[in-house]
């Protein structure tokens, strides 16, 4: 006579089973959310280089002045107080005077006479959920490119979270941009 095979599982093994995946999945989900959180840090830190790129290439587009400022809350003028993380607007800085002025005072055709105001070019409102953006720039609510592409002034802007994780955005005075990471995970720049 042939024996009956056993298919399947055993309650017990399941259960053991069931067991070791929830031990697993909890010490899993603490890196997780650090994860996540570095994910969002490097998004807002490309999100920054992003904008800089494209304020020095809108200066030697439009040959005239082009800044980067900390915004207003009403994203129509940079603000005087704050930083970074309540946003930033890029716009055009005809005059050089590091305000929107909404006079005509840009000469667009090269004639002498000022046809338009100046313009802002981007209104930038990231998700900087716990993030600090600290600046060592001469004017630290401001960085501003010349028509050639230099800056103002060097200077980086350095984005944390929780103290572990930190990026700079650095720019030279050639108005390039890099960026680096260091911090608990990452090293030294």
């Amino acid at each position: 006579m042939m024996n009956p095979k056993q298919h399947g599982m055993t309650l017990v093994e399941l259960m053991v089973t069931l067991a070791v995946a929830a031990i697993l999945v909890s010490a899993a989900l603490p890196s997780l959310s650090d994860m996540a959180a570095n994910n969002r840090l490097s998004a807002l830190n490309n999100q920054l280089v992003s904008s800089l790129n494209y304020a020095r290439s809108e200066a030697v587009k439009r040959r005239y002045d082009v800044a980067l400022c900390v915004r207003n809350s009403a994203g129509t003028a940079c603000n005087a107080s704050g930083g970074f993380e309540s946003g930033w607007i890029i716009f055009t800085d005809c005059n050089g005077d590091g305000a929107v002025t909404a006079t005509n005072v840009c000469d667009l055709d090269g004639n002498g006479a000022n046809e338009s105001a100046e313009v802002i070019l981007q209104d930038n409102l990231p998700n900087t959920d716990g993030v600090a953006i600290s600046s060592n720039f001469t004017s630290p609510r401001q960085i501003r490119y010349r028509p050639n592409g230099t800056v103002i002034g060097a200077g980086k802007l350095t984005l944390t979270k929780g103290g572990s994780n930190i990026h700079d955005v650095k720019v030279a005075l050639t108005g390039r941009v890099s960026s680096c990471k260091y911090g608990a995970t990452y090293g030294a720049c």
